[in-house]
């Protein structure tokens, strides 16, 4: 014989009964002691009505705050906003939608550009001329305060390193490699498989590594700015020049949409540890900064941490006077918009980068400047440095040793994870056709931050055995794209 129901499962039998009266009147639903769960007297139709208007009202409600909190929390209306954006969609309504674009995010043409070959002339001030503007908000960059390996130059980087082809040296066609002969390395499978290997053991950390020479001069933070051209701001300097050269590659998209690239270069990488063990160290190392105008007008920043990066908007970021401020971490330079750790996410546990406002670079005192056609892929020197060379821009090969295998004794690996990665390749294939202010695919989000969040904590994207041709053929350079 079946035990009696308790009192619980009389309560839930009832309940899914339905507490009504034969004429659908809601009835209260009590309890006793000797009885159990029984119908009580009924509701009046009004009040019941109320009970449930109160009820939808306030599930409702919490519906709302807790998507809401979702949205801003997880940085699902930057997605939301740029899918929007980008699909054309236009169910809010002319004004609805553009109001609240304009609110949260730029204008569509600074998220999406396509650029017509028509929407680029011939004309010189186009193919060689850098605007003045370029100059007047280029970035500032705080290196670290107790960095070991300091901006490097691109020309005395090659005196110390040695062409290979699958680590076997290429002999006999360049005696030596400089940045006017460097392209010609692409004959030997059109510069792929090419790494410029260090001539020393890095491990026993040679001293043109370090570039402690390079070290910019003290920076006086007055009056820098100004309307000025380069001879201007090198008379008007208050210091943070650097005896590396940056290179700044400033590329015409049409229709006012300018994108002014500075890029930096270090002889060596040193990578971030993980439970005290040390990952993704390499020869080379290329980071860079956009800063993308609309009418002469700065209106984003993308800064490059590691193989990916972060974009803001303009007025989002620190400045002295006018110039957008950087931050360079210790040993991988990835870029950062603000002082401090910035942690990842790794399945083996956390790492992060360090940044803090140590010596100030100010990198438009001293670099090779040039203008770059991303429809055929054509460089030029700019009209402040006619002089620049143009051909290692070319070089489709990597600017450090290739991964060293397993055997190697400077070599280990987990996870997927290595001690030595292979060098980077050089700013040509860095997405510079980009339509996005982003680094990465067509298809991938770019979220434009409006604020800067210094407690951001984000997932390790992991760096495997180091860059290479990106399968995509849309994210190579134009001259590349059928190889």
């Amino acid at each position: 014989m079946d035990p009696p129901p308790s009192s619980l499962e009389q309560g839930l039998a009832f309940a899914e009964s339905g507490p009504t009266d034969t004429n659908g009147t809601m009835r209260s639903l009590e309890y006793n002691q000797q009885d159990g769960f029984k119908a009580g007297p009924a509701a009046p139709q009004g009040a019941s009505n109320r009970r449930q208007r109160r009820s939808t009202t306030t599930a409702a409600m919490i519906g709302f705050f807790f998507l809401s909190y979702l949205l801003i929390h997880f940085d699902i209306i930057g997605y939301t906003a740029v899918r929007i954006n980008r699909s054309g969609y236009h169910w809010l309504g002319p004004c609805g939608r553009s109001a609240w674009i304009a609110q949260h995010y730029p204008k569509d043409t600074y998220l999406d550009i396509v650029t017509s070959p028509e929407a680029l002339s011939n004309d010189s001030r186009v193919v060689r001329e850098i605007p003045r503007y370029v100059l007047e908000y280029a970035p500032l960059v705080h290196l670290f305060s107790r960095e070991h390996f300091w901006p490097g130059d691109i020309a005395e980087h090659l005196f110390h390193v040695t062409p290979e082809l699958n680590y076997t040296p290429i002999q006999g066609r360049l005696k030596y490699s400089n940045l006017t002969n460097l392209d010609r390395l692409n004959d030997f499978e059109h510069g792929r498989h090419v790494y410029l290997t260090s001539n020393d053991n890095v491990e026993e950390r040679p001293d043109w590594l370090g570039g402690e020479k390079n070290i910019p001069d003290e920076f006086d933070d007055g009056d820098g700015g100004g309307d000025s051209g380069a001879d201007e701001l090198q008379m008007r300097s208050k210091g943070g020049r650097s005896n590396a050269p940056a290179v700044l590659i400033v590329v015409n998209k049409g229709k006012g949409i300018v994108d002014a690239f500075w890029f930096f270069f270090y002889s060596y990488n040193l990578g971030n540890k993980v439970f005290n063990i040390r990952f993704g160290n390499h020869v080379g190392d290329w980071e860079h900064t956009l800063i993308r105008f609309q009418h002469g007008k700065p209106q984003l920043v993308y800064l490059s941490e590691h193989n990916f990066g972060e974009a803001y908007s303009y007025d989002a970021v620190e400045k002295i006077g006018a110039r957008p401020i950087v931050y360079s971490a210790t040993g991988s330079h990835a870029m950062y918009a603000t002082p401090g750790a910035h942690p990842y996410v790794l399945p083996l546990g956390i790492l992060h980068d360090q940044t803090d406002r140590g010596p100030l670079w100010d990198p438009a005192l001293n670099s090779h400047t040039y203008t770059y056609n991303h429809l055929t892929d054509k460089l030029h020197p700019s009209n402040f440095t006619p002089e620049a060379p143009t051909q290692w821009f070319y070089f489709a090969g990597h600017w450090g040793d290739r991964f060293y295998p397993l055997d190697d004794d400077r070599q280990y690996g987990l996870v997927g994870e290595y001690h030595y990665v292979s060098g980077p390749l050089g700013p040509r294939f860095k997405h510079l056709s980009r339509r996005k202010v982003c680094q990465g695919g067509y298809s991938e989000p770019c979220v434009i931050k409006h604020w800067l969040d210094v407690n951001e904590v984000k997932v390790w994207p992991g760096l495997g055995q180091g860059e290479d041709w990106p399968d995509d053929p849309e994210m190579r350079p134009p001259g590349l794209r059928q190889q």
